[in-house]
């Protein structure tokens, strides 16, 4: 479902892609033309990108970035009145004998400090921890009573403070670990400290309430890892500014914080006379792509009434359009991969595949049925069966076609113009997996054939580095895509792992553009550039792109593997206002915070999950065509059943598209 905005010139062009040399320097190529009519590129990189005046999260554009929101969501509200402060807090060490902190109050709020001993830190320990990955605040109060035998601006072995950290004790005499603190001694000090290691300071007076924020915020360092970087406010100073504080890896991620990461809070204190105050905690409430609501009506290859000569053991790898239809209701076209055999064979056999179509219409603003679909019963196109495992004298003969994806055009009512129907197919002859991309328009609905062309659109041929050419996807470069499209695909180079997708420029005809004797080509994503969630490899781009007047936004969902076998949804982010270079080139894709956004360990894949394993083997997105502002996810799971067996799910998932 992608219908979109202005009208592009196409025309020549010199120099490497962003792509292939991301520079996240980079001044905005049209220099933000147009009286700053266009969006800032990125917010957090020092440049007025639409020059508007207004420079990264001062820029209204910037509102919803995890760099900048400023909507909170409470996470933690501790005034120390608690009956037992057990309940929520670990008092650490946890070892030796028990122990109580005192809590005294002073200008009407209740403090913690003296932790019944003079020579050894001890601290409260949050139970859970506090997811800060997309961004959080952390504040509190420090109060010094007594500055004897402590100077001013010198640290003594009295102190009381405020703690971020990965552990949940600490060893007797030691203090917490600290991946950020800030800690208040008794002669007035201030100090911020990481692993112990001052990194800012500042002083205040004694016998009077200093307040302390902590802010985190994410962003991608200069090898595009997503990392935390902190600013910490003492009284009305800011002491510290953007300090790097971690690596999003490196962060808890488990209990409270396993969808989100994060780090524990601590109130940590050695001696008298020096306390913490109220301790509040929140993370952004701004949108979260990681975020996703559940919806009804999970499908099925037997709710979809798919004929089982060709669907039987598997189905999978969805591909989701939304439109309206002549009288207004909204029109959903499913189409999936299937096969008669066992993907599972794969590693011992040819395993053929078949793709097929469904169709349902719903009223404004309703779910999808489970029954009523309107299907193509046999292959929409492949063959019937498509796979032979075990047959005698098998069906070489066969073209398996697989890993479908629709683009749907829509006109200004988002009526459906045309679909554009791509997917993998084997190229003959007799070259049993190995494939190129098919791109055609197919005519009718679900019951009607779409023949598989004797040559593909794009073969391996075409493009040397891949051995095959799998998981293909469409956007246009123009909203009416009078110049084409890009074409995304992932490259197989050899039998490992796919690492790489890539990008080839089409013609509105449905032909390849070339460039130099080849196709016009783009690297889009590589593994080794990601990180450990994408350790293992890379495929599957399913990319939603947007125009708005001199602005694009282009975000690109794809299946990653920390580990072989361990597929998540991954989200990449591309923000550019220069409209006019997407005919030639394509903006620097950069991966979101904190990925994957889902994972077969996460609780929305394992809802329901019958079996000890669920794994996710595909997903796609399109936006609603009644609700632009709504994007509807189609995840595909296989889930292993009690006793053996499998079966294939696609469940409806929904979240917000804001445009800054």
């Amino acid at each position: 479902m992608r219908a979109l905005v202005v009208v592009i010139l196409l025309g020549s062009m010199s120099g490497c892609t962003l792509l292939n040399a991301p520079d996240r320097k980079l001044q905005p190529p049209d220099g933000g033309v147009d009286g700053g009519a266009g969006i800032e590129l990125f917010c957090d990189d020092g440049l007025d990108d639409d020059e508007d005046s207004f420079f990264d999260c001062e820029d209204a554009d910037c509102a919803e970035e995890p760099a900048c929101c400023e909507r909170r969501s409470p996470t933690l509200d501790e005034d120390w009145t608690a009956a037992d402060l057990r309940l929520t807090w670990v008092f650490g060490p946890t070892t030796g004998n028990p122990w109580l902190p005192a809590r005294p109050t002073f200008e009407g709020a209740t403090f913690v400090g003296n932790f019944e001993s003079n020579d050894e830190p001890r601290a409260l320990i949050s139970s859970d921890c506090v997811s800060l990955a997309l961004g959080g605040w952390v504040n509190t109060t420090l109060r010094s009573t007594d500055e004897t035998g402590c100077t001013n601006g010198a640290p003594c072995d009295r102190y009381a403070g405020v703690v971020l950290s990965v552990a949940t004790d600490l060893t007797p005499g030691s203090k917490l670990q600290d991946e950020l603190a800030v800690t208040l001694h008794a002669g007035g000090l201030v100090l911020v400290t990481q692993a112990d290691v001052e990194v800012a300071r500042t002083t205040t007076g004694i016998d009077q309430n200093t307040d302390v924020e902590i802010i985190v915020r994410p962003t991608l360092n200069d090898e595009a890892q997503p990392i935390l970087r902190a600013t910490v406010t003492v009284g009305s100073d800011v002491v510290l500014e953007g300090f790097l504080m971690s690596r999003i890896q490196d962060l808890v991620a488990t209990g409270e914080c396993e969808q989100i990461p994060g780090l524990h809070v601590a109130a940590q204190s050695q001696g008298d006379g020096v306390y913490v105050g109220p301790l509040t905690t929140a993370k952004q409430d701004c949108a979260n792509p990681g975020q996703f609501e559940k919806q009804v009506a999970t499908l099925t290859g037997e709710s979809l009434q798919f004929a089982p000569s060709w669907g039987s053991a598997y189905v999978g790898s969805p591909a989701l359009a939304s439109s309206r239809n002549a009288v207004s209701d909204v029109q959903w076209d499913l189409i999936v991969e299937g096969s008669n055999d066992s993907p599972e064979l794969e590693p011992v056999a040819h395993v053929g595949y078949a793709i097929g179509h469904a169709r349902d219409t719903t009223d404004e603003g309703d779910d999808w049925s489970l029954d009523g679909w309107t299907t193509s019963g046999g292959p929409k196109a492949g063959d019937d069966p498509p796979s032979c495992v075990g047959v005698p004298g098998g069906c070489d003969e066969n073209v398996s076609v697989r890993e479908p994806h629709l683009l749907a055009e829509l006109n200004e009512d988002q009526a459906l113009r045309d679909l554009v129907l791509s997917f993998a197919r084997e190229v003959p002859p007799n070259a049993p997996d190995i494939f190129g991309i098919q791109i055609l328009r197919p005519v009718g609905g679900p019951m009607t054939p779409a023949a598989v062309p004797a040559t593909p659109t794009l073969s391996p041929d075409d493009v040397p580095e891949c051995t095959s050419l799998r998981d293909p996807s469409l956007i246009p470069v123009d909203p009416e895509a009078q110049q084409g499209y890009w074409l995304f695909f992932t490259c197989v180079q050899g039998a490992g792992a796919a690492t790489e997708i890539h990008a080839v420029r089409i013609s509105r005809a449905l032909e390849v553009v070339l460039e130099g004797g080849g196709p016009l080509r783009r690297i889009v994503l590589t593994a080794d550039e990601l990180g450990p969630f994408a350790a293992a490899g890379i495929r599957s781009a399913e990319p939603l792109i947007s125009f708005a007047e001199d602005g694009l936004r282009l975000r690109i969902w794809f299946l990653a593997q920390s580990t072989p076998g361990e597929w998540g949804i991954a989200l990449a982010e591309a923000r550019s206002h220069d409209v006019g270079m997407l005919a030639f080139e394509l903006p620097e894709a950069l991966p979101f915070p904190v990925n994957p956004i889902l994972s077969s360990d996460s609780p929305l894949v394992r809802s329901d999950c019958l079996g000890e394993d669920c794994s996710i083997t595909g997903i796609a997105v399109t936006r609603r065509a009644d609700d632009q502002e709504v994007l509807r996810f189609l995840l595909a799971r296989r889930v292993n059943l009690p006793g053996g067996g499998r079966t294939d799910q696609l469940i409806p998932l929904e979240q917000m598209w804001r445009m800054p």
